[in-house]
């Protein structure tokens, strides 16, 4: 790390306590700004609401916000729902009378677990059955990125959703390895078609045949255990209770603010042994029809413009967004020993999608020996962590699982252009129990364009689940260049081991790929010059699965000479099929 942190012996010293004369994370701050710096500034035990985000600038820097010895306090960015009561129909409802001045929120935490919005089917999807052709729509005359078609039993629902729900109602479709959220513009009861708000980012029913949908938030979805319902409305909250439920022990809580903290143009300022939690999100009027590794949701804690930022053992759960987010203009920064879990998006996002300019690249930014767990709960195209254009960043030591795409995401340019990010470190990590046959598309570690100095090493990767194709556990995709692959574990993914789309000069050794379903080495497309090095591997598979996929002409080209205008090397490898069968190809070239 080049900089310099807080000394705590030497750092003046502010209490925040719930019974003290600073009783708020802003009072602190402003008594900080008023002392000699460095500050330390010390965290009792206790709860700290906030009704709104931190803000720290240039004039905050050198500040260590740190827990008292034995402490854990909360910052706490939601309210408890109290009053609550059960009715005849069996529902369990508090009086919100916010709602009715415009206080909505769309997330809620009963008993500290994620609520099911009311949504159907409750589980599973219904299906987009057609594009809906022009003059259906009055004015629309292109209807692909904006009109679909459904069964006239799922229309139904949506035709009987009254008239003040119906711009709160949310249809969220798949697309392959993205999502769009679509808000409801019009009906067409004799076509059965919907058209929604704004435009898709992809066409419907284009990149998945029987399009998965499902609808939330109306009354009439109701009806499952778990799930809950704001009646704006009627200024009222609804859940209908779980089994084992009981409303003297119910704690509800929603969210007040969508982010905690925000950091810009500061240096130096450190948050230890802290908890946040309860962060919400609100999806826009207009709905969400968000792009890869959702790049366009930002972070409960966003982080810009600034160097020396370091959180330590803390803890953010229960977010809308991205747990953190460094956006461009960070350098010498540390996220460690953090629990980020529950997250609406990923876990840590570390640049933007747009290349920055030289001075604003993102730089020695490290999450080190951090647990990112349970994502994707609104915005299921988002990664475990995702670095877009940066330089010398580092991934170790951490566990990433249970999100519906990539673990960990890098590059970020498509094909052989230009390409800012280079020399990023991803090791040994364990990532894992990703995809759940949700999303399409996606690696346990995931790579786009030319990465010059790129390591990924001794990663545990592992169950790895697509839906249609493409849960490969190493993925180097379009113009991937100058990575290197070594000392993985990867292992039972739906489809290969290893797969690359297309690149060059990568290197593939001393790994372990075992008991890929539908392959355990893939190439996508074949190009005269080298692709990978494929050397000293144990692959591992049974006999029905194959070696090899993607196509004989995409493997036509190994001489394995191993000279460079070879498209692809493979030497040295030990290959196993368990019933002790050596396939044909392998038998001939490939030893």
């Amino acid at each position: 790390m080049g900089t310099a942190l807080v000394a705590d012996t030497d750092a003046a010293e502010i209490t925040l306590s719930p019974n003290g004369p600073i009783r708020t994370l802003q009072a602190a701050r402003d008594a900080a700004r008023i002392a000699e710096h460095p500050v330390r500034i010390v965290i009792d035990a206790g709860t700290y609401p906030l009704t709104q985000l931190l803000e720290l600038g240039a004039e905050d820097s050198e500040v260590h916000w740190v827990a008292a010895p034995g402490a854990r306090p909360v910052i706490e960015a939601g309210r408890a729902i109290t009053g609550w009561r059960q009715t005849a129909d069996g529902l369990w409802r508090a009086p919100v009378p916010e709602a009715k001045a415009g206080w909505n929120f769309e997330q809620l935490w009963i008993n500290g677990r994620r609520a099911t919005r009311a949504r159907t089917p409750n589980k599973g999807f219904y299906h987009i059955v057609d594009k809906v052709p022009a003059g259906i729509f009055p004015g629309v005359e292109v209807t692909s990125h904006r009109a679909f078609a459904l069964e006239p039993e799922h229309f139904s629902i949506l035709k009987n959703i009254p008239a003040s729900q119906r711009d709160d109602a949310l249809l969220t479709v798949m697309h392959s390895w993205s999502v769009g959220q679509c808000r409801i513009e019009a009906l067409d009861e004799d076509s059965s078609s919907v058209l929604i708000k704004g435009g898709s980012r992809y066409p419907f029913v284009e990149r998945e045949a029987n399009q998965r949908i499902w609808m939330e938030n109306f009354r009439s979805a109701l009806d499952a255990p778990g799930e809950w319902f704001l009646d704006r409305e009627a200024g009222e909250l609804l859940y209908k209770p779980m089994p084992d439920d009981r409303l003297a022990d119910l704690v509800a809580m929603a969210p007040v603010v969508s982010q905690f903290l925000k950091i810009a143009g500061a240096s130096n300022v450190t948050f230890e042994g802290l908890a946040f939690l309860h962060c919400g999100y609100n999806y826009p009027a207009n709905g969400l029809h968000d792009g890869q590794a959702a790049t366009t949701v930002g972070g409960s804690i966003e982080v810009e413009n600034s160097h020396g930022i370091r959180m330590e053992n803390c803890e953010v759960g229960h977010t809308g967004e991205y747990a953190i987010y460094f956006k461009n203009g960070c350098h010498d920064s540390l996220v460690k020993h953090c629990h980020l879990h529950d997250l609406g998006a990923g876990g840590v996002r570390i640049g933007d999608t747009a290349k920055p300019s030289e001075e604003r690249i993102n730089r020695r930014i490290i999450v080190d020996d951090c647990i990112m767990q349970h994502g994707g709960r609104l915005h299921p195209s988002a990664c475990g962590l995702v670095m877009t254009h940066v330089q010398q960043c580092e991934v170790t030591h951490c566990d990433i699982g249970d999100f519906y795409y990539s673990g960990v995401s890098a590059g970020w340019t498509w094909g052989y252009g230009e390409s800012l990010a280079r020399a990023n470190r991803i090791e040994n990590n364990h990532i894992h129990h990703l995809g759940w046959a949700y999303l399409s598309d996606m690696g346990g570690f995931y790579n786009l364009g030319t990465v010059p100095g790129t390591v990924v090493r001794g990663n545990h990767i592992h169950h790895i689940a697509s839906f249609r194709y493409g849960g490969w556990g190493l993925y180097t995709d379009e113009g991937s260049t100058d990575v290197l692959m070594e000392n993985n574990l990867v292992h039972d993914t739906s489809d290969a081991g290893f797969h690359q789309h297309y690149g060059y000069y990568n290197t593939v050794r001393n790994n372990i790929l075992a008991f890929g379903k539908t392959a355990q080495v893939r190439r996508s497309r074949a190009e005269p010059r080298l692709s990978f090095i494929f050397e000293r591997n144990i692959v591992v598979w049974d006999p029905d699965s194959p070696l090899l996929d993607g196509g004989e002409a995409n493997w036509s080209l190994n001489a394995n000479k191993g000279e460079l205008r070879d498209a692809a090397i493979f030497r040295r490898n030990l290959y196993w099929r368990t019933d002790g069968k050596m396939p044909e190809k392998l038998a001939e070239t490939w030893t």
